[in-house]
């Protein structure tokens, strides 16, 4: 595969990539053009970044086009050449889920990453050339703008939540200080983002490649949940919905069919199924989200042969955390399903 290399005034290091080859001069920052000869015309102004077509803060990633041109291998972009090894702040992962912004909305995406920190002035370069260089490098791969508002916009927050300690947690986003954007690539292989924030005094910049791993937990099988429903009477289970929607993921059906399993079993056995959220986000939003999460897992018994008339559903939203929502573990094992047993009184 051929690969893509960019000649780019921070003369990135592009993985695969020979950055010194054929790179042109570096164009002036701050002086002005010279005036174009009467017989020459002018240059065309700078074109913005492109953002995704239609409503900014609507953005649907499956409409947009397919990216048909090869992109440099992961992680895309590297650091400055003249950042040395110990001014270097690198941090990643084969295999986390980070939150970016999409519209106005906060989007979970799964795979590995790699956050690039550097001081400007180790670099030499002002934040408008860091800001400027990172997203012409995104935009010149074929990556989509796709963020309408940053974390602490009023049109972020109506749709996706207060901004505090924990929705700044959750972004992995460094203050108000920095810029946001988010770039999305669609790409043939797969979906890859990059995230560029910049202060006055430093660049942060993400790397993001899409991918599935291997569950390393162990099934919750029909047994495991009978033994806690007769022992405790509830047990939580977690079942993979798409991000801020009641749609069952794929991955999340074989624990659905472990509870149809164990109903066939138990034949005079009822349940209230009962959706939790973690507290990031509008508390009214996460009670509607939490019921119909919960709802949605007693229409798929129902699909599997299970009477809808041993069922009920129930959401709380963020109102009975399982543990602290204060670290992202927290709330991911606050963010369940649980599967209460109904006494007939």
């Amino acid at each position: 595969m051929n690969l893509l290399c960019l000649s780019l005034p921070l003369a990135f290091a592009i993985a695969g990539c020979k950055p010194k080859e054929a790179v042109p001069p570096p164009a002036p920052v701050v002086s002005a053009p010279a005036p174009a000869p009467p017989s020459v015309a002018a240059p065309a102004p700078a074109t913005p970044p492109p953002v995704a077509a239609g409503d900014p803060a609507d953005v649907d990633l499956d409409k947009l086009a397919v990216i048909d041109k090869p992109m440099p291998p992961f992680p895309f972009v590297d650091y400055p050449e003249n950042i040395v090894k110990e001014k270097q702040t690198t941090k990643a992962s084969d295999f986390d889920q980070l939150h970016v912004i999409v519209g106005n909305k906060i989007v979970a995406v799964e795979g590995r990453f790699r956050t690039i920190g550097f001081e400007l002035a180790d670099a030499g370069i002002s934040r408008f050339q860091a800001q400027r260089d990172y997203a012409r490098a995104a935009t010149d791969m074929g990556g989509v703008k796709v963020n309408a508002s940053m974390p602490k916009d009023d049109a972020f927050q109506k749709v996706s939540g207060t901004y505090n300690d924990a929705m700044r947690e959750k972004l992995n986003y460094s203050g108000e200080n920095y810029s946001y954007e988010s770039y999305y690539f669609p790409t043939p292989g797969g979906r890859k983002w990059m995230l560029i924030m910049v202060s006055q005094e430093r660049a942060r910049i993400t790397s993001i490649e899409e991918k599935q791993t291997a569950s390393v937990v162990r099934m919750v099988t029909a047994a495991v949940m009978k033994s806690e429903l007769d022992t405790k009477g509830h047990v939580a289970l977690y079942i993979n919905f798409d991000t801020d929607k009641a749609a069952i993921r794929p991955d999340g059906k074989p624990a659905v069919d472990e509870i149809a399993a164990l109903m066939k079993k138990e034949t005079a056995l009822r349940l209230s199924i009962e959706g939790h959220t973690d507290n990031v986000g509008d508390k009214a939003r996460n009670l509607a989200l939490s019921r119909e999460r919960a709802q949605a897992v007693v229409q798929a018994l129902v699909g599997d042969g299970i009477d809808g008339s041993r069922l009920s559903a129930a959401g709380h939203g963020s109102d009975k955390p399982l543990t602290d929502n204060a670290s992202e573990e927290g709330r991911a094992k606050n963010r369940r399903v649980e599967l209460v047993k109904v006494v007939k009184g």
